[in-house]
């Protein structure tokens, strides 16, 4: 089965009641992209956005609040941060676009088309994971995550996923099957492998933007080479991985310290799945 007839049944933007993705709409592009910030700054914005209008005005009017209150920089500038993300709450708490006919408030008006790219892209763009990583991959992502923000973090990973699953699949000696993260133990180590990954890699270069990721495909902002002080590291069997995760080195110490880091991780996962 192709990657791609294999995904189209998987959806990851809204998949449970704590666990969604904003990350096309540049969720993450913002100074400080913590849960603790993000949880605020999204929280009042859906506050802010219960108190205007359903109107063109109040809606114009709620987007200057909140452009002229948040501050601006962005570790991608050419990267649209939206304003018009916000909380859902419902039967659970995740993010979401304030401006969907869904959403609180708007009686199943759709005001994305005042958004920045419009409603057409709102409505059919989805981010090239779906198409290029198989369903399998992305069923175990789905299966892992218990919320929203390591879930939008990791999902639009496509080259790190590629990378480790294929780590993983090697180690198992058989692709990743349906219920392997079926379990807590296996969805639970999965789910803190990533938060590593994603949160606390201890080898990220120090010009790096952060845990924002650029995964769209017109090759802007690529990540660079990983370098061992000034010199490009040779190639080695986690060196696609390094390179996903902004790495640099000070030392070929630090190389094997990283490498011994993936390996106890796979191994943890594996050994997770095979309980």
């Amino acid at each position: 089965m192709s990657a791609k007839n294999e995904t189209d049944s998987v959806y990851l933007c809204q998949i449970g009641p704590h666990v969604s993705c904003g990350a096309c709409c540049g969720l993450y592009n913002i100074a400080d992209p913590s849960p603790e910030n993000l949880e605020d700054l999204l929280t009042r914005r859906t506050r802010w956005f219960a108190e205007v209008p359903s109107t063109v005005a109040g809606i114009d009017a709620f987007c200057a609040r909140v452009t002229n209150a948040e501050p601006g920089e962005r570790p991608f500038p050419d990267f649209h941060h939206c304003p018009f993300l916000g909380m859902i709450e419902d039967d659970g708490r995740r993010v979401g676009c304030l401006l969907h006919p869904l959403a609180a408030g708007n009686a199943g008006l759709d005001w994305r088309g005042l958004s920045y790219y419009g409603g057409m892209a709102c409505r059919t763009y989805f981010c090239p994971s779906v198409q290029q990583l198989p369903a399998r991959w992305l069923t175990a992502v789905c299966q892992s995550m218990n919320h929203w923000h390591l879930h939008g973090l990791i999902v639009t990973e496509r080259r790190l996923l590629t990378e480790w699953f294929t780590h993983l699949e090697k180690r198992l000696g058989r692709p990743i099957e349906s219920d392997d993260f079926s379990s807590e133990a296996a969805a639970a180590a999965l789910r803190t492998t990533f938060a590593v990954l994603k949160n606390q890699w201890p080898f990220r270069r120090p010009n790096a933007p952060g845990v924002c990721n650029y995964f769209f495909a017109d090759g802007q902002y690529p990540r660079p080479e990983v370098k061992i002080g000034e010199k490009k590291m040779s190639p080695c069997r986690f060196g696609a991985i390094f390179r996903e995760l902004d790495s640099d080195f000070s030392s070929p110490a630090d190389v094997r310290a990283a490498e011994e880091k993936i390996e106890a991780m796979l191994t943890a996962i594996a050994s997770a799945i095979h309980r």
